[in-house]
């Protein structure tokens, strides 16, 4: 590409606004910026420069940006913005960096990554595999391994190009753009895109303390079932809505136990009655009575009251709940904490309620919006990773809990 002297002057501007950027660069001046003798060298010469080369910091080689994308991105490169580490901006384009689930799709959007279409307004929107301005916004951050991770191949980024500035979307609507295009590489690739963000992981290395031994003992291994595959589930989805309805269902997964142990209790108890109560008709009546009552608590929200107060240790960890839902439970109770040794009524109240606010969080989360009405019992979406942290702790002493019970009362036996 012959170019003229404006052209040649345009990437000197756009070369120094690079070093401004980050004082990474400032060591690569005499080859971001043309001197006057050979601006005059190349026009008299009528060389062809094809191809921008930048050294960007942690990278092997240099990134080679064609010369006419790199002047097209010039107003672009200098209205550089970092919202945060997931999000950069300019005054035309939005990139947001994103990450595939594993290794696998990794490499396949590495190979094959020419994805991309148009919104109803004409905004493009494309996965990119390196970004100069990723590059650029990683470098700024500071955000490198000068010898293990670099700031310009290293992540997946989706690109929204705005035709002008009228069609620039608001933050809560180019959300939504974004959502709707990760769905579309779903539904037609197969690839489950999360976002991700600029980092360097060696940071983590480099400050792990040496002193520390993080070698764990694991603790002896139970029975596998089913509850552990979902826990493994949940423990591996970022997204924290998500990961609470799988933890959620953990725990409905051994509800059924819980009911059933209660029940069996009750009947036991009944037929410890007089011999002779059994020839009353009353005494008969009553027990089919009980059994009903016990069938009609296999709905959603005693099951997993049910759980509550069986599956694990309510007291020991009803710290970890969400602060509205400890301040719910001692108001209703009158009491400054929920210690043992307490009554046990009171505990049980406890547990129900925080087991229907719950059950409430996740009708609010399964239903769709515009058919759920919200009645104020529901977690705020801030609490969400407070009540995950409280889920996850359930749910693994609720799989422990269930290894101890005798093989009459396992899940494949009652259901």
């Amino acid at each position: 590409m012959q170019l003229t002297k404006e052209q040649l002057l345009e990437i000197n501007e756009i070369g120094r606004y690079i070093i401004k950027l980050s004082d990474y660069f400032t060591d690569f001046e005499d080859d971001l910026l043309y001197s006057e003798e050979r601006i005059e060298e190349i026009i008299s010469n009528e060389e062809d420069i094809d191809y921008i080369h930048i050294d960007f910091p942690g990278e092997h080689e240099s990134a080679s940006i064609e010369t006419s994308e790199f002047l097209k991105l010039g107003d672009e490169i200098k209205s550089i913005k970092v919202i945060n580490k997931s999000h950069i901006k300019t005054n035309l384009r939005s990139y947001y960096i994103v990450a595939a689930t594993d290794s696998e799709e990794t490499h396949v959007l590495s190979e094959y990554s020419d994805i991309k279409t148009t919104s109803i307004n004409g905004t493009e929107i494309n996965i990119l595999t390196e970004s100069i301005i990723i590059g650029l916004a990683a470098t700024k951050l500071d955000e490198y391994d000068k010898d293990y991770w670099g700031t310009f191949s290293q992540y997946f980024s989706i690109e929204i190009i705005y035709s002008n500035k009228e069609n620039v979307l608001s933050q809560e609507k180019e959300i939504d753009l974004l959502n709707a295009f990760i769905f579309e590489v779903a539904d037609t690739t197969g690839i489950a895109l999360n976002l991700s963000e600029i980092n360097n992981p060696m940071d983590d290395y480099y400050e792990y303390d040496e002193s520390v031994n993080v070698t764990q003992t694991l603790r002896e291994l139970e029975p596998f079932n089913e509850g552990m595959k979902l826990f493994v589930s949940a423990v591996q989805i970022k997204d924290s809505e998500l990961k609470f309805l799988n933890f959620y269902k953990v725990l409905e997964h051994f509800a059924p136990i819980a009911v059933n142990i209660e029940a069996n209790e009750l009947m036991r108890k009944k037929l410890d009655a007089p011999k002779n109560s059994f020839e009353d008709g009353d005494f008969i009546r009553s027990i089919f009575q009980l059994a009903n009552s016990m069938r009609d608590r296999y709905n959603d929200e005693d099951l997993i009251k049910a759980a509550f107060n069986t599956c694990f240790d309510f007291i020991g960890l009803f710290e970890e709940l969400p602060t509205s839902i400890q301040k719910k439970i001692t108001s209703h109770l009158k009491i400054k904490k929920l210690e043992y040794g307490g009554d046990r009524q009171q505990l049980t109240t406890a547990s129900n309620i925080a087991a229907k606010i719950i059950y409430k969080t996740r009708n609010k989360v399964v239903h769709a919006k515009s058919n759920f009405i919200p009645d104020g019992e529901e977690i705020q979406n801030n609490e969400f990773e407070n009540l995950n942290y409280f889920m996850k702790s359930a749910s693994s002493q609720a799989i422990r809990w269930y290894s101890r019970q005798p093989n009459h009362l396992k899940r494949e036996i009652i259901k």
